[in-house]
């Protein structure tokens, strides 16, 4: 049974065509995102670009490399310091004095 026998008003030709008012919010819609669309592909060029630059400055680009390095590094930077901690304790004790005091006299915070 046709839509305009149950009440339904069929469509009229005017709503299955845009008007020319739309047809141009339309077009003025779809020249502004195509502007944006090659504003964001020029950004990600830039974008590429600097993380190949980047990339190349990068001594060792492998990251499971650095991260090895980085580790030995700390490890060797522990040691150090736990040296350092057990000799300002022999000269805290050679001077009868706290820890603290050592660290003060030696310009140390007792962070570091």
């Amino acid at each position: 049974m046709p839509a305009h026998q149950h009440g339904i008003p069929s469509p009229t030709k005017q709503a299955q065509s845009p008007s020319l008012s739309q047809s141009n919010q339309l077009e003025a819609r779809t020249t502004s995102l195509e502007i944006k669309i090659a504003a964001l592909e020029t950004q990600i060029e830039e974008t590429k670009a600097k993380l190949d630059d980047a990339a190349a400055k990068l001594k060792n680009p492998d990251p499971h490399q650095t991260v090895s390095n980085h580790i030995k590094l700390l490890r060797q930077y522990n040691d150090i310091r736990d040296i350092g901690t057990s000799l300002m304790g022999v000269i805290a004790n050679n001077r009868q004095v706290p820890m603290k005091r050592v660290y003060q006299d030696f310009h140390v915070d007792e962070k570091d």
